[in-house]
């Protein structure tokens, strides 16, 4: 085996697969290396992307016993590559930012998943930048549900010059709640307003947040003494407990993104109903 010619054809091959940063590099030399193991042309090019967060490689071998074999090498790096954060190489998984599917470490993720912030002048700020001041609003517009938040600056409706809200991002019952009623369509007006009159503790997730039996805060809906629930949970406790452990454990890492949301108050008589024991049982169960 020619060690030295192998790593050429590695490095040489490395800069043909279109990434968005350096944390793959490692996946993509191991990748290249069982590829001139398996008895790949060294003297041909290897070429790869990234897709909707996923390492693809799409070298194709007409020798159908070597491209058998390459096909299980490109799956194999393509399952690792879900797994393996795309900027720092660490431990990830798909996250969606701005609608684009990506592999990131929770804390690349936080980086680049904007959150809203409100100063005390009012300035609303995502990513450490001022996007608007609250008092230079002119007209606010929102979606039927009350989850999608236009803002504008100027008087004429511009595309360009208004600021989109999503809630999706923690803060954003904040800044709607901050918002003057009056910059509103009349039509509503009243409907925030009432919004924010009729939130109900969660006994889940421990905050003022519950409206109309579903918590904007956790998203579990509140427990309901018939139908699925008594089926599935048999009492109000088995239920909570089970959605406070889910919270726990949260696989998509919500609630430390949310750990910044000020939208709600928190309940100073919340329980958490589970035990460590409870806990370990349910991962059990779970993985």
């Amino acid at each position: 085996m020619d060690t030295e010619e192998i790593t050429l054809f590695i490095e040489r091959n490395l800069t043909n697969f279109s990434v968005n940063s350096t944390g793959w590099n490692d996946l993509i030399r191991g990748l290249l290396y069982e590829f001139a193991m398996a008895g790949w042309n060294r003297e041909h090019r290897v070429f790869g992307k990234e897709k909707f967060g996923e390492l693809r490689c799409y070298t194709y071998s007409e020798d159908e016993t070597l491209n058998n074999k390459l096909k299980k090498i490109k799956d194999k790096y393509s399952e690792l590559s879900v797994k393996t954060c795309e900027i720092c190489g660490g431990e990830g998984k798909i996250r969606t930012i701005d609608s684009w599917q990506t592999t990131l470490c929770l804390n690349h993720f936080l980086e680049q998943q904007p959150v809203i912030e409100i100063d005390d002048q009012q300035n609303v700020r995502r990513n450490n930048k001022t996007v608007l001041n609250i008092k230079n609003i002119v007209k606010a517009e929102v979606e039927y549900d009350l989850q999608k938040l236009w803002l504008y600056t100027k008087e004429y409706d511009d595309f360009e010059e208004r600021k989109y809200f999503s809630w999706q991002e923690p803060n954003y019952y904040l800044l709607l709640k901050m918002i003057p009623r009056s910059l509103f369509p009349k039509g509503r007006q009243n409907e925030i307003s009432l919004l924010f009159q009729s939130l109900n503790n969660c006994e889940i997730c421990g905050y003022k947040a519950v409206h109309q039996r579903n918590c904007l805060r956790c998203h579990h809906e509140s427990w309901n003494p018939s139908g699925y629930f008594i089926q599935d949970y048999g009492e109000k406790s088995n239920y909570i407990k089970e959605c406070q452990m889910d919270i726990f454990i949260d696989e998509d890492d919500y609630e430390k993104y949310f750990k910044y949301d000020q939208s709600f108050e928190k309940s100073p008589d919340h329980q958490i109903l589970f035990t460590s024991d409870d806990l370990r049982e349910y991962e059990k169960f779970l993985f």
